[in-house]
């Protein structure tokens, strides 16, 4: 990984982690279990990338950068959410996560199930909360976008694909690509238009950037499946395998392993064309395609 790159995501990283700090503090108000299952998933862990997607994407607009760590902190509580209940035994029944147990595993599963209800409701919290710079009308548009990519014809639906594919019914090649929007590159897609919505730039620039993060995302799932096989699991944070033992159809089925990485490639390729209407692509940018390209984690 590039050096450059490698400091700028962490000193992203932790920025975010200051931000969750205080979105969501250590209280005895409510259910202090609860809190604590939150924080457990939601702090000291991750690369942070959908964050530092929306961070660097925004670089293109003039953004105000306590808003886009407030949006950015969001994005991270909805996808760390996802995370949670991806983890449960009704669903992937993964015992690791980030290098460490599962919350299902850590706390129990239900505990689990509201930790992952609170976490997504917070990330809407802050999104609806108040802003420096945001126009309401665009702060609207952001929610709304947001719901929509997340929810039962987002990430949610996506999910639900994944858990059908995984009772024995076939996906086709097209059923897989759709899946895969829908739950990985939706997020991804989302994190990269923030800084367009808020900025209310014009249709070609946020075209430009949600073409960028759909194959950016596409990219981000196809290295996850060929990780599955091939990572280690100290290195990655999670199983390896995990497909496989829940009898899940993946890229590595219709490309094989070769196949797959060519297919990486062409997504990789494709996301920096998407970025042909601005005038100059950031290095970060540049940086952030090449480690989904060849990310071992």
């Amino acid at each position: 990984m590039n050096e450059i790159f490698k400091k700028s995501l962490e000193l992203t990283a932790e920025k975010i982690e200051k931000s969750l700090e205080e979105i969501l503090p250590s209280s005895t108000d409510g259910d202090k279990v609860l809190n604590d299952a939150m924080r457990y998933s939601a702090l000291g862990g991750g690369k942070r990338l959908r964050p530092y997607l929306a961070i660097e994407c925004a670089s293109f607009f003039n953004t105000d950068s306590e808003d886009l760590i407030k949006i950015s902190s969001a994005i991270e509580l909805l996808h760390v959410y996802s995370l949670v209940h991806d983890d449960l035994p009704a669903i992937d029944n993964d015992d690791l996560r980030r290098g460490k147990e599962s919350n299902h595993k850590y706390f129990d599963e239900a505990t689990a199930i509201l930790a992952g209800d609170g976490l997504q409701s917070l990330a809407f919290e802050v999104l609806s909360g108040s802003f420096n710079s945001i126009k309401p009308i665009s702060q609207v548009n952001l929610i709304n976008l947001f719901s929509s990519m997340v929810g039962w014809q987002g990430m949610v639906g996506g999910q639900a694909i994944d858990i059908r594919s995984s009772q024995g019914i076939g996906l086709s090649l097209d059923e897989l690509l759709k899946m895969y929007k829908m739950k990985t590159a939706n997020l991804i897609s989302f994190s990269c238009q923030v800084g367009a919505i808020i900025s209310n730039a014009d249709h070609s620039k946020k075209k430009a950037l949600k073409s960028f993060g759909d194959n950016l995302g596409m990219a981000f799932q196809i290295t996850d499946d060929i990780l599955d096989v091939v990572g280690d699991s100290e290195v990655i944070g999670k199983e390896s395998g995990s497909d496989i033992k829940n009898k899940k159809i993946t890229f590595l089925d219709h490309y094989g392993l070769k196949g797959s990485r060519l297919e990486v490639n062409k997504y990789c390729d494709y996301s920096i064309s998407s970025l042909s209407v601005f005038d100059e692509i950031p290095s970060n940018l540049i940086d952030v395609v090449n480690f989904i390209k060849e990310r071992e984690y």
